[in-house]
């Protein structure tokens, strides 16, 4: 009788992706810093935020410009950092060496498809959250690991959102359950970052480009860990099966 495959298991994502980090806290908060942190302190110099008052929002179109632009960054930054953490994530899980500029490397010669990949996903699920939200949070359930398999898997645009809803298929309530503790661990590590905020006008971009940059880290490799999990539980793959990719 063949054997069934293993269940999903959510405390294998969170061991690996707080173990990696643990193990690499320079690669993965300096690589989050520099992708997605330093950027985010551009942006908010360069385009200051709408204001928080409803009845003056639109009369400040340059404010909603910015938030829309700063989105679609952050979006795409995400994106390059995920494909860089998939390779620090995979080398480590498999006992080899990780290093900050493979890494990078890695992402760099898969930039072309990298950035299709984020204009279809930006454009899908904002369409979708448009449409009554539900429709983009099945859409963004269903991308989850697009970028690790694109990646992994050297595919093609199409081909990894294919294969990121296959992937995922069977597994979305757990990976919907995942994405709510995160926004939880997201919440708990604004509180303190808010605070400092409050201090001081000045901080504000600081701060929150600290919460994105320990958002982002968190974020890329927990989907990266995801992937892992979902190779191993569906088809058996082991790390050192896809760290070999990157040898």
């Amino acid at each position: 009788m063949a054997s069934q495959p293993a269940e999903f298991s959510i405390s294998n994502v969170f061991s690996n992706t707080f173990g990696v980090i643990a193990r690499n806290p320079a690669l993965f908060l300096g690589l989050s810093l520099v992708i997605v942190g330093l950027p985010q302190v551009g942006v908010g110099m360069a385009f200051p935020a709408a204001p928080a008052d409803p009845t003056t929002v639109f009369a400040n179109p340059g404010g909603i410009i910015s938030s829309i632009i700063g989105y679609f960054v952050f979006l795409f930054l995400s994106i390059i950092l995920q494909a860089s953490l998939i390779v620090a994530s995979a080398n480590d899980l498999a006992g080899r060496p990780v290093n900050f500029g493979e890494c990078v490397g890695r992402a760099v010669s898969k930039l072309l498809p990298l950035i299709g990949l984020g204009i279809v996903v930006a454009v899908g699920i904002s369409l979708g959250l448009v449409l009554l939200i539900i429709p983009g949070i099945i859409l963004y359930l269903m991308w989850m690991v697009a970028v690790p398999a694109l990646m992994v898997e050297n595919l093609g645009v199409f081909e990894a959102l294919g294969r990121s809803a296959a992937l995922t298929k069977g597994s979305r309530l757990r990976l919907l359950g995942l994405i709510i503790v995160f926004f939880v661990f997201s919440f708990i590590i604004a509180i303190p970052i808010g605070v400092i905020s409050m201090i001081s006008d000045s901080l504000t971009v600081v701060s929150s480009a600290l919460l994105s940059t320990a958002s982002a880290a968190v974020g890329s490799a927990g989907i990266a860990a995801v992937y892992i999990e979902l190779r191993g539980t569906r088809e058996g793959a082991s790390s050192e099966d896809l760290a070999s990719v990157f040898a």
